[in-house]
């Protein structure tokens, strides 16, 4: 019995939907792209994604436009873009906590990262910087320790948002220094050192790209970085090794993603041009504010998410966090 073969129609079918995602990526972007931000402005990750904007726009000659969409710990921005149509035109640039903690601190988290998203890039890594006013009682780590051990529940620290950076940062400190203090949690790092230098906090374990430039101009007093190296850009700063917590070493990071089903191809174009323009300006710029650039592929950043996912819901068990 002969075999059927397909239809002229059906092959020509085929081979259009075959090379479609082709042709989308060699005309990608043909408009203009939103960055959404799920912060408000002045924050870290704000920061790169602008540097990022101007970066792409300059090369891929559209323009990369941010939009910031604060909220829920950045779960509103987030969901946006989870929502958005898969195109390339909509992407976020987010931190560890919208990718990997806020899962296990959501009872009813309103979507999956790892489900939602197609990764892109981890773009940077960062250290976070222990900060007090100027005027603090606490010159040194120790200082700190001594205070809060002096007034259990009382010293306080503000975040980001409850399961931020920041908030684990202090988490670990917490269990390590074996203190209580007192969370107060805002809608990103920006109103949170706001209040800091206002007196009406008493630290944050802040993003060095923000902090830094407080300390420079002595808006903010530094007491240690979280690296295992001390930064360039603080070299009398020690880290919290050096400060007498052998076993502390926290590093945060910012990445891009676009909604899932986002054609490979387009994806794949955003990181070759991601990467192009980390290996030029944009990496130096990012590295002038204590950012290391990082780069890889949309594949190792869908493995590190998902390792990264399960190191912060250990954390949230130890640290007995009970989800929202």
């Amino acid at each position: 019995m002969p075999s059927r073969l397909p239809s002229p129609r059906r092959l020509l079918l085929t081979l259009l939907a075959a090379i479609a995602p082709l042709a989308m990526a060699q005309d990608y972007p043909s408009k203009p792209v939103k960055l959404i931000v799920p912060f408000p402005p002045g924050g870290s990750v704000d920061l790169v994604a602008r540097l990022l904007g101007k970066s792409l726009q300059e090369q891929l000659r559209q323009p990369f436009i941010v939009d910031n969409k604060p909220g829920a710990s950045g779960n509103i921005g987030a969901e946006f873009v989870a929502k958005s149509p898969a195109d390339g035109y909509t992407l976020l640039v987010g931190s560890a906590g919208v990718f990997a903690a806020n899962q296990h601190l959501y009872a009813k988290p309103p979507f999956d990262p790892e489900k939602a998203f197609a990764p892109i890039m981890r773009i940077v890594d960062q250290p976070n910087v222990l900060v007090v006013p100027p005027d603090s009682p606490a010159r040194s780590v120790q200082d700190l320790i001594a205070l809060a051990k002096a007034q259990p529940g009382k010293v306080s620290f503000g975040t980001a948002s409850v399961g931020s950076a920041q908030h684990f940062s202090t988490e670990i400190f917490m269990q390590q220094a074996g203190i209580q203090m007192l969370h107060v949690p805002y809608k990103g790092g920006a109103p949170a050192l706001s209040d800091l230098m206002g007196g009406q906090i008493d630290m944050v374990f802040d993003t060095s790209p923000t902090a830094v430039p407080f300390v420079k101009s002595g808006k903010l007093r530094a007491l240690a970085v979280t690296s295992a190296q001390r930064s360039p850009l603080l070299p009398d700063v020690p880290t919290m090794r050096e400060a007498g917590l052998p076993n502390f070493e926290v590093v945060t990071w910012t990445g891009i993603a676009a909604p899932a089903g986002t054609p490979p191809a387009v994806v794949g174009a955003l990181n070759a041009a991601i990467k192009k323009a980390l290996g030029g300006e944009l990496g130096r710029q990012l590295a002038e504010t204590s950012l290391i650039p990082v780069g890889d592929t949309p594949q190792a950043f869908k493995a590190f998410i998902h390792q990264d996912a399960q190191n912060y819901a250990r954390l949230v068990k130890s640290a007995n966090i009970t989800p929202q």
